[in-house]
C-alpha cells in the first residue's frame, strides 16, 4: 500500500478527492442522470487500484447464473488497442478486446461479451438485439465508478490484505474514491482471504467496514486448480504437470506474490519473471523468457523445466503462441483459478439467483 510524506501528494490527493466527491454529489442529487434498464444489471467493481479479483468473481457469477439465464458481460476492455464498441468472439485477440474479456469468452463461449468504455452505448446495443438473443441478466465488470448506468445490484470487492480504513485517496494511497463509497454497494466481498483466517479476524474486518444493516458481506479466496498447458487453450492436448516439477514462475498481474507463494509451496521454483499487469508480450519478451528458461536448464540439463504462468498471462500468450519456438511452446503451462465463497457459499448463490429474477428498482411501484 502506498504511503508518502510528500505535502504535494497530499494536496493532489485533496484536489482529486474534491473532484470525486463533487461528481458523486451530482449523481446523488440527480443533476447527473443515471439510466436504468428493464433487466437485472449486476455491477462488480472496487474502489482501489490494483487487483481485487474482479474477473474470477465475474466468472463465479456466470457459473451461478448460466444454466438458467442468457447472460451478457460489459467491460471497457482494459489495455486493448481498439476503440469504441467491440463484441468479443472466440477469434478475438487480446489487442482487440483485452485479456480478461478473452479469458471469460474462452471459458464461457455462450456468454455474450461487449467491450466499450461507454456503458450506456453498450447497454443500448444489447437492448437492441432481437428478443431471443437479448440478455436476461447483464454483468457490469469494473463498473462501480461508471454511474451513468444504474445497476440493480452492486457488489464491491475489497482486498482482505488492504482494508479500506487503512488506505487513502490517490496519489497518497490506492483509493479511487473515499471509503464511504462502500455504502453504495448492496454487497461487499472481502477477497483473497487466507485459508486459515480465524473467525475473530473476520469479525474485526466486518466491524471495520461498519456497514448498514441492509448490506450483505461475504468472504472469498482464490482456489488454484491443476496446471494446464497453454496449448490446450488452442484445442491441443498435453501431459499434465506434476507436483514438485522444476519451473520458472511467470506473472503479469497486479499482485503476483500469492501466485509465487503457491508455486514455492507446491513446486521447485527456480526463478521468477515479473511483468506489469496486463502486459502485452512482444518479441523481445519472448526472447527474454526463452533465454531465462535455457539458462535455468543448464544447472540440471537432464531434468525437465517448465514455465508456469497465471491464467490471465496464458490468454495473452496465445495471440502469438504459434510463432514461438517449439521448445518454448511445450514448456508453457498456466495455473487456472476459481473463486470460492467462504462459510456461506449457498447463501451467496441464493442471493445472486434472487437478484437475477428480481424486478429492477426502476420498475418497482
Amino acid at each position: 500500500m502506498k504511503r508518502s510524506n510528500n505535502p504535494l501528494l497530499y494536496l493532489l490527493s485533496w484536489l482529486y478527492g474534491s473532484g470525486v466527491n463533487l461528481r458523486n454529489f451530482l449523481f446523488n442529487q440527480g443533476i447527473l442522470k443515471q439510466q436504468s434498464y428493464p433487466i437485472p444489471l449486476i455491477c462488480v467493481g472496487n474502489i482501489t487500484v490494483g487487483g481485487t479479483g474482479k474477473t474470477p468473481h465475474v466468472e463465479l457469477l456466470i457459473s451461478i447464473l448460466r444454466s438458467r439465464h442468457r447472460i451478457a458481460v460489459i467491460s471497457r476492455g482494459y489495455k486493448r488497442k481498439t476503440r469504441g464498441l467491440q463484441e468479443v468472439s472466440l477469434s478475438s485477440t487480446v489487442s482487440e478486446v483485452g485479456d480478461e474479456p478473452k479469458q471469460i469468452k474462452q471459458k464461457y463461449p455462450e456468454v455474450r461479451f461487449v467491450v466499450d468504455g461507454n456503458r450506456r452505448r453498450a447497454m443500448a446495443y444489447l437492448m437492441s438485439l432481437p428478443p431471443h438473443e437479448r440478455p436476461e441478466v447483464v454483468l457490469l465488470d469494473d463498473g462501480f465508478q461508471h454511474r451513468y448506468v444504474h445497476p440493480s445490484f452492486s457488489i464491491l470487492l475489497v482486498d482482505a490484505q488492504r482494508e479500506l480504513h487503512e488506505d487513502r485517496l490517490l496519489p497518497v494511497g490506492d483509493l479511487r474514491e473515499p471509503s464511504i463509497a462502500r455504502y453504495r454497494a448492496d454487497c461487499i466481498v472481502l477477497t483473497k482471504c487466507p485459508k486459515d483466517m480465524q473467525p475473530i479476524t473476520l469479525r474485526i474486518m466486518q466491524r471495520n467496514l461498519a456497514l448498514y444493516p441492509h448490506q450483505r458481506i461475504f468472504f472469498s479466496r482464490i482456489d488454484y486448480q491443476k496446471p494446464r498447458a497453454v496449448c490446450t487453450l488452442l484445442g491441443e492436448e498435453a501431459a499434465p504437470l506434476e507436483n514438485g516439477a522444476r519451473l520458472l514462475g511467470l506473472s503479469g498481474i497486479a499482485s503476483p506474490e500469492p501466485f509465487f507463494s503457491y508455486l514455492r509451496e507446491h513446486y521447485e521454483l527456480v526463478d521468477t519473471l515479473v511483468y506489469r499487469d496486463h502486459h502485452h508480450f512482444r518479441d523481445r519478451d519472448y526472447e527474454a523468457i526463452l533465454s531465462a528458461w535455457r539458462e535455468a536448464k543448464v544447472s540440471k540439463p537432464s531434468e525437465p523445466l517448465y514455465i508456469l504462468c497465471t491464467e490471465k498471462d496464458a490468454v495473452r500468450l496465445t495471440d502469438h503462441f504459434r510463432e514461438l519456438p517449439a521448445e518454448l511452446q511445450q514448456a508453457l503451462y498456466y495455473l487456472p483459478i476459481e473463486t470460492q465463497i467462504l462459510y456461506r457459499p449457498e447463501e451467496f448463490r441464493q442471493m445472486i439467483e434472487k437478484v437475477a429474477i428480481a424486478l429492477p428498482h426502476s420498475l418497482r411501484s
